[in-house]
């Protein structure tokens, strides 16, 4: 639920909000806003992906078309819908291009809208130079509303100073559960965080369809699941600004259902069956011979 005291504030957004270009991870101080890996200056940010698994959040963030995308698994990347474009998806400097299959119709769980600001898409494992996508492990959408005052890590390919570049910085989860506004004709932003001071990630021109993930286990034990996708920057009646995002937790069970599904048993089945039956008689034609 929303704490009482942000009801004003988040009425004044949903009616006077403004909306400034999407786009990098910003921040005033140089700790929190760099190309580097983020396991020096998140605790825990180098463990709890999984058992085994030995990329972190960083490593699945990448660019779509001239800002951002996230690759969930099995083919598939997560952008915002006003993302223009999305042919093809880019890591380290690999082209993976899109295969042509995009999921859009997503119906948000806490208020029925289905005009959310996401789009999913398939690409191609391999890149247009050979190379083989490194990425293994599916990444864990949160299921459940990110809890006021958690920390949350955003990483995006916005621009800082002109140049765009995958950078990331630390917020805190202000509100959650908030009215839908609208960007772009959709309709999705669930929860945002404060920009102030000058140690707080703020995204930026080229940050739509980066990631925001969240630590939901403990300092000694930490478990990362992605919570959110980059969205927007809003700003109130006096001028303070806050990054929005769209709450993932509101879609997990139809987005985990795309990127975790497999063929149906019975469809092997029937295929095993009819190879089969197309050999039996080619071997006993052999016998015969």
């Amino acid at each position: 639920m929303i704490p009482s005291k942000f009801v004003t504030l988040l009425l004044l957004l949903a009616a006077f909000t403004s909306l400034k270009g999407v786009e990098t991870v910003v921040n005033g101080n140089a700790t929190y806003n760099t190309n580097s890996i983020i396991s020096g200056s998140v605790s825990g940010w180098s463990s709890g992906w999984g058992s085994g698994n030995t990329n972190t959040g960083w490593d699945y963030v990448g660019q779509v078309s001239d800002a951002s995308g996230v690759y969930l698994g099995n083919g598939w990347v997560l952008t915002a819908a006003h993302v223009n474009s999305p042919t093809t998806f880019t890591l380290n400097g690999n082209v993976y291009n899109n295969t042509g299959t995009y999921y859009s119709n997503f119906t948000n769980s806490l208020t029925g809208t289905t005009n959310a600001d996401l789009t999913l898409f398939k690409i191609s494992t391999i890149s247009t130079s050979g190379t083989n996508l490194p990425l293994t492990y599916n990444l864990t959408i949160m299921p459940s509303t990110p809890s006021t005052g958690k920390t949350a890590v955003m990483i995006g390919n916005g621009y800082t100073n002109g140049v765009g570049a995958k950078s990331w910085g630390t917020n805190s989860v202000i509100a959650n559960n908030v009215y839908p506004i609208g960007v772009n004709d959709r309709e999705s932003i669930d929860f945002v965080t404060l920009n102030s001071g000058t140690i707080y990630g703020e995204i930026v021109l080229g940050d739509s369809g980066g990631g925001v993930f969240i630590n939901v286990g403990t300092t000694l034990h930490p478990q990362w699941e992605l919570a959110g996708i980059n969205e927007a920057i809003l700003s109130d009646t006096q001028n303070n600004y806050y990054s929005g995002f769209v709450q993932l937790s509101s879609y997990q069970t139809q987005l985990s259902a795309i990127v975790n599904s497999v063929p149906e048993p019975g469809t092997w089945v029937l295929l095993g069956i009819g190879l089969l039956f197309i050999a039996l008689p080619l071997w006993r034609g052999r016998r015969k011979g």
